[in-house]
């Protein structure tokens, strides 16, 4: 045999090897069927689901095992592998048609055999829906607790609400107003008996218990009450009783309050609105009705923190306070025969405070409102004398 019919030979092998790819092909890929992975008809897509044609086999493959599905997709190759290699090297075109009927049954088993899985799939959620039935009880229960929860809540805000001052309308406050001697005096008598332990009064004398427009003790008295204290003498370094010449004592050991020479001007019950300042231009500063609230401003509510005892007041900025409650009704028992409850205690307290802040006030509204009668007095010469002088040349001199 010459090259060229070898060459003749080859092509014609080749030409009909080709020519059985093709119709190995056709009805390889035929509906229901698929193309053996790793064969040179295998275009890499997943093939479609088989068609009502291949669905009377299912009956046969259903009692199949889930697991044993994937084994006829394994054996599809080795079943369809002999067709690519030796359809190049051989003539004989029976062989691609024979394992045509091997490779369709081999792969219709698998969409039956899929219909378990999809079964016992769809069994599972039939299976779980009693779960949420029972679910619902705890979901029926969370709107109780919470509308619990809010009731809680409000009422807990309700009894933690912002700080409220009272206005109260004590009888220094306004251009015209005094203090009242007798609730100075009780006042005095409140602070030594029971603020006194705590606080103290370094910036008051003692001689200023004896000045009018504040308590107006007798000088007697004023020594009597300053030799109940005791001082260290600075030149001597003995104690020694105070004289009218000395403060009142400072409290500066530890755990002590601040001192309250001018707490009733370092505190402001009023404010705004906005800012402005327009409630305190009306209703005062506030201060004595600040400490008024912060003495009446306790329920008896208790909590610990960091090792210490707070109590809850009212009138307090963060609700929480550490010093616990100072006045009980009949704490103290007044000389003129008032009732010494707690509110009053607090008013003649907080007036002998602010009696302490400004001492002077007496003097200074009377400083105040004869400077103000002078000034209009004043405004209304000037008015006049201007009014004389402007006059002839305003309106020209009369010709004689």
């Amino acid at each position: 045999m010459t090259l060229r019919n070898a060459s003749l030979t080859a092509v014609a092998a080749l030409t009909v090897a080709l020519a059985g790819g093709a119709v190995a092909q056709d009805t390889s890929t035929a509906p229901g069927t698929t193309a053996p992975v790793g064969s040179s008809y295998h275009t890499g897509g997943s093939a479609a689901p088989a068609p009502t044609a291949a669905e009377p086999a299912a009956p046969e493959a259903a009692p199949a095992p889930v697991a044993e599905a994937p084994a006829p997709t394994a054996e599809a190759p080795a079943a369809a592998a002999p067709a690519s290699p030796e359809a190049t090297t051989t003539a004989a075109m029976p062989e691609p048609t024979e394992a045509e009927p091997a490779e369709a049954p081999a792969e219709t088993p698998a969409p039956a055999a899929e219909q378990p899985v999809e079964a016992a799939v769809a069994e599972a959620p039939a299976a779980a829906t009693p779960a949420p039935a029972e679910t619902e009880a705890p979901a029926a229960a969370e709107p109780e607790h919470a509308a619990a929860a809010e009731g809680e809540h409000a009422a807990a805000g309700a009894s933690h609400a912002a700080p409220h001052i009272e206005d109260i309308s004590f009888s220094f406050e306004g251009p015209f107003g005094s203090f009242d001697q007798f609730q100075l005096q009780r006042g005095l008598q409140v602070y030594t008996e029971v603020c006194s332990a705590c606080h103290g009064l370094r910036y008051v004398p003692l001689r200023t218990l004896g000045d009018p427009g504040g308590p107006g003790l007798p000088e007697d008295q004023v020594r009597a009450y300053a030799a109940n204290l005791d001082i260290t003498d600075a030149e001597t370094g003995e104690d020694r009783p105070r004289v009218p010449t000395d403060h009142f004592p400072t409290n500066l050991a530890e755990g002590m309050g601040p001192d309250l020479s001018l707490m009733a001007k370092a505190r402001a019950g009023f404010h705004g609105p906005y800012g402005t300042g327009i409630t305190q231009f009306f209703r005062g500063i506030g201060g004595p009705e600040y400490i008024h609230a912060i003495l009446t401003g306790y329920n008896g509510e208790t909590k610990e923190e960091a090792g210490s005892t707070f109590y809850h007041n009212a009138a307090f900025s963060t609700g929480w306070i550490k010093m616990p409650q100072p006045l009980t009704d009949g704490q103290v028992t007044y000389e003129d025969g008032t009732e010494a409850s707690v509110d009053q205690m607090a008013r003649d307290v907080s007036a002998f405070l602010m009696w302490t802040a400004e001492p002077k006030m007496m003097d200074r509204k009377q400083v105040g409102m004869v400077s103000v009668l002078f000034l209009i007095v004043l405004a209304s010469l000037l008015y006049l004398t201007n009014k004389k002088l402007w006059w002839p040349i305003k309106h020209g001199r009369k010709a004689h």
